[in-house]
């Protein structure tokens, strides 16, 4: 099993950060891509990932996921390309929705309903596979009119494109055309455009699993992963999240160290080969790294 770090924290430094989860055996770090949350700022998503590739050398890099809602699908390309060429080859690609509607009208961005950014997703998915293979695109939708010649470095060596996908369409649309999928479990805790804890804590056991099925049943070879919302140790807030999810699925990843390796471990017995850690507390790495071997 792979594990992704996810670093989402402006207030940390990025190159100590990254070079502590590199000694510590991470296979990948990834860049969460949000303006803020209610606890805290975030890292820019571009200048962060540049700067690890600058500060590491092993561990594989991705970002964890780009929002569609907070640039085109053309600059995602150039930065992905560019971000391969500078990385090394150690760059994956990963492209989302974009679900958080306060932090996206903070912005002054246009927040869409669920079917448009489902839409918008889907075609910006396309535009970016057509840029990746030739390095020019001629697309012509319902949300995106592309008309770009030329883009990226001439030596072109594109990284893999990831999708995080929770919801039928989505799923059915987009995983015949990555890479790679990483299921996005709380889908159904952020569709009304917020995190609601009530609705994380009545996701079934089952929707994993029926999760996988459903890309299967689109793509039956792409690898998978899934991202987890998580915190780690006794301390009082993730006592306060552990509480309030309860005995559910998502409730197994919050509290004790060896609670949740237990409960990350058990993901492989669905086919997942890939796991990124997305921590509500930054001291849940360092707790995690000791087990790594054991995932």
């Amino acid at each position: 099993m792979e594990l992704i770090a996810n670093f989402m924290s402006g207030d940390l430094d990025p190159v100590a950060w990254a070079r502590r989860r590199e000694e510590e055996g991470w296979d990948a770090l990834g860049c969460a891509d949000h303006f803020y949350s209610p606890n805290r700022g975030y890292p820019h998503l571009w200048v962060t990932l540049a700067t690890f590739a600058a500060a590491t050398s092993r561990v594989m890099l991705t970002s964890s996921f780009a929002n569609n809602l907070f640039r085109t699908p053309v600059e995602f390309a150039q930065a992905s390309l560019q971000l391969q060429k500078v990385s090394g080859g150690r760059f994956e690609a990963g492209l989302g929705a974009g679900w958080d509607r306060a932090e996206t009208e903070a912005a002054g961005l246009v927040y869409p309903g669920a079917g448009e950014r489902a839409g918008r997703y889907a075609e910006a998915v396309q535009i970016v596979r057509q840029l990746f293979a030739t390095g020019s695109c001629s697309f012509h939708g319902r949300y995106y009119d592309i008309e770009v010649p030329k883009l990226g470095p001439s030596d072109r060596d594109p990284p893999p494109l990831v999708a995080s996908l929770g919801g039928d369409r989505t799923i059915r649309e987009i995983a015949p055309l990555v890479d790679r999928v990483e299921l996005k479990l709380n889908a159904p805790a952020t569709r009304d455009g917020s995190l609601d804890f009530v609705k994380l804590a009545e996701i079934p056991r089952s929707h994993l699993a029926d999760l996988v099925a459903k890309v299967r049943a689109v793509n039956p070879t792409v690898p998978l992963g899934v991202l987890v919302l998580c915190s780690v140790g006794e301390d009082d807030r993730t006592r306060a999240l552990e509480e309030k999810l309860g005995d559910s699925l998502m409730g197994g990843f919050f509290g004790p160290v060896d609670k949740v390796v237990t409960s990350l471990r058990a993901l492989a017995d669905v086919g997942l080969d890939r796991i990124q850690v997305s921590p509500f507390t930054d001291t849940s790495y360092e707790l995690l790294a000791p087990h790594l071997g054991e995932l």
